[in-house]
């Protein structure tokens, strides 16, 4: 199921969002037109998504929850909608942002 999150609510969405799934295991994938499906980092734990409203754009951190050894941050901008994919029972299987020029994706590992 693919659930439009509302731009008036985007920080608020994705703060919820990272309190359900901080720590679940990722595989993040950037999609271009001109370039196709290119994954940018698999098996990072999820940190937090965040909106920068002041920059308009996204924030998504990985890595392990303590420390800073292992870390990943990307940051989206042009993004013009947010999808969040779910399972029958509601649970997140995934987030896509879609922007002018492609799509990032965050699949999320299930439990």
């Amino acid at each position: 199921m693919t659930n439009r999150i509302q731009r008036g609510i985007w920080a608020s969405e994705l703060k919820e969002f990272t309190e359900r799934n901080a720590g679940r295991l990722t595989t993040l994938e950037e999609q271009d037109p001109q370039l196709g499906a290119q994954e940018a980092e698999h098996g990072y734990p999820l940190r937090g998504i965040a909106y920068d409203q002041k920059d308009d754009r996204i924030e998504i951190m990985l890595g392990d929850l303590t420390g800073t050894d292992r870390h990943f941050t990307r940051s989206v901008s042009g993004v013009r909608e947010i999808d969040r994919l779910t399972d029958a029972r509601g649970g997140d299987i995934a987030l896509r942002l879609a922007r002018k020029d492609g799509q990032t994706i965050l699949r999320l590992k299930q439990w």
